[in-house]
């Protein structure tokens, strides 16, 4: 799912303002296709090292959570406060409001379109990356910055994307540090750290690399990729799958708010089970 998500965002029409200045056409199938995969593959493999870095700071801090009065600062106490919480019920209906339409908080594309203006009127100066993939055009390095420029420059006019996938890997991370031990007790699992996938964790790999593979399957045909871009469909469903997470995390906090859900009813919960 995240995959196809990724591959939508590739025809938004900011993504495809980027990708007509990254050289694309200028690279083999070839060259195209490797460094993708080399790419993805790093990619995955950095976010493996960080999720699985993250899974053992938390066994570390919490791996016992009878010892937690012991702690001078609990960051998931504060995470469980009204206060924070109420952080996110703002934060995510900013979110909402962008995808609704309503507010543009970022101006990515208008941003976009005047970065290259400013480019194409000798204004402006390139950045190192226009300028390696200008000097560089048709060779794997080309292929594999113009990836990572596709990437940094779209940031700004996908926030609420961002955010949406930031804080669902988080809260995946949360759910099976928290939950593994409990399984791993119930199944008479003698290393209690061994972590269970109740949510996918790797989100972030799936949708950059549905994103890059729709700019390398797509821009290379930049007219096909401005008819897909038109398309009514993908524009609902991209505004959608933001929608739909905005709703999920704010129902989420207020749930956390109004029950109330504290870190100390957490851990009572847990340690019953």
């Amino acid at each position: 799912m995240f995959f196809m998500i990724g591959v939508i965002l590739s025809i938004h029409p900011a993504s495809i303002i980027v990708g007509e200045h990254t050289q694309l056409s200028h690279l083999s199938r070839w060259t195209r296709w490797n460094g993708y995969l080399i790419f993805i593959l790093t990619l995955f493999i950095v976010d493996v090292l960080i999720t699985n870095g993250i899974y053992a700071a938390f066994y570390d801090v919490y791996g016992n959570l009878s010892s937690l009065s012991e702690l001078t600062f609990d960051p998931m106490a504060l995470f469980f406060s009204e206060s924070f919480q109420i952080g996110v019920v703002v934060v995510f209906a900013l979110v909402l409001l962008q995808a609704l339409g309503l507010v543009d908080l970022a101006h990515g594309e208008r941003n976009l379109s005047f970065h290259y203006d400013q480019l194409h009127q000798g204004k402006d100066q390139p950045s190192w990356m226009e300028r390696y993939m200008v000097h560089t055009k048709g060779t794997l390095g080309s292929g594999m910055v113009g990836l990572l420029y596709m990437l940094r420059m779209t940031m700004r006019t996908m926030w609420s994307y961002i955010i949406c996938l930031i804080w669902f890997k988080f809260i995946a991370i949360l759910t099976n540090v928290l939950l593994s031990p409990v399984i791993n007790r119930l199944m008479h699992v003698e290393l209690m750290t061994s972590t269970h996938i109740i949510l996918d964790p790797y989100v972030a790999t799936y949708l950059i690399a549905g994103f890059l593979w729709g700019y390398v399957a797509l821009h290379y045909d930049i007219d096909k990729a401005y008819n897909l871009a038109n398309s009514t469909v993908i524009a609902i469903i991209s505004r959608l799958t933001v929608i739909l997470g905005a709703v999920i995390f704010i129902g989420l906090a207020l749930a956390i708010i109004m029950v109330p859900v504290t870190w100390g009813v957490v851990v009572d919960t847990l340690t019953n089970l």
